[in-house]
């Protein structure tokens, strides 16, 4: 896929605002652009999957390689198609099963289960870095929960969002928002002159920031709480960096009766430049 192709050998999340915006679909359909540098791990925030597993709905699964690494349970790693060998039991058990690390030894679909914790996420992310199992890593991120990425460390980063004609100017102001953020200048040191701010980016921090202020500096842009038009406007007059980068690689819509065109021209050109075709509606 065009565009996406720093994720072979990274840690990518893919993440959206909400639920149904084809998060495990896209990670599905991106897995093969990794595996280009090598094996791939692949981990989940969170049980959304094996609760509605277990509520008799069918649960996302992703589709692994031989050598490929995942985070599920032994529940989930028992009856799933692939053949699972066990390379690290993680900490904590839920009504799903213990959590582990396995090591794809035969090819099949598997259902993700992760922590609810970010802690334990990252620590499992770097677990697998660190006795380098695999090349890349990709995380089926939590829906509307960008503070994941602060967790994860070095990480590039995919959004997924289902568009129609009932959310296309809701979206539209969240996505200007989100690149506007993205695009924000790393400053690890910031200059003289520049505020620094510690801790969240909030509409009351905001309006106790001091009168006059020209720059300052956040920790990043996933401590920035403010709704997009009063973001857009407040970037618009305080120059604004962040000391902790992530990239933001591509948007990737999910259309339902909004034509391509549609979209571009309501989001703007600097979202129309990181939007990304769905493989799947390519495919159609």
């Amino acid at each position: 896929m065009t565009g996406l192709e720093g994720v072979a050998g990274e840690v990518t999340a893919v993440t959206g605002f909400e639920k149904g915006s084809g998060k495990t679909t896209f990670l599905n359909a991106l897995l093969p652009v990794a595996r280009r540098a090598g094996p791939v791990a692949v981990f989940s925030v969170g049980v959304d999957g094996g609760l509605k597993a277990r509520s008799g709905t069918a649960a996302p699964e992703v589709l692994v390689e031989e050598g490929d690494v995942v985070q599920t349970t032994d529940l989930f790693a028992r009856s799933s198609s692939a053949r699972l060998e066990v390379l690290e039991t993680l900490p904590g058990r839920s009504v799903l099963g213990r959590l582990l690390l396995g090591r794809a030894v035969r090819r099949g679909a598997v259902t993700l289960v992760g922590p609810e914790n970010l802690a334990a996420l990252s620590g499992a992310v770097s677990l697998v870095r660190e006795e380098r199992w695999v090349a890349s890593s990709i995380v089926d991120g939590a829906a509307d929960r960008v503070t994941q990425l602060g967790a994860l460390g070095d990480v590039g980063f995919v959004y997924t969002v289902r568009v129609d004609r009932g959310n296309l100017p809701r979206v539209a102001g969240r996505l200007r928002a989100l690149v506007a953020l993205s695009e924000l200048p790393v400053v690890p040191d910031p200059p003289e002159g520049a505020l620094r701010l510690e801790g969240p980016l909030t509409d009351e921090v905001r309006q106790g920031l001091p009168e006059g202020l020209v720059a300052l500096s956040l920790e990043d842009f996933t401590k920035v709480f403010l709704a997009p038009e009063d973001l857009l406007r407040f970037l618009s007059r305080v120059v604004c960096s962040v000391r902790r980068g992530f990239r933001l690689l591509g948007v990737v819509p999910a259309l339902r009766d909004v034509g391509p065109e549609e979209l571009r021209r309501e989001v703007g050109p600097a979202v129309d430049a990181r939007l990304l075709p769905n493989p799947y509606e390519v495919a159609a």
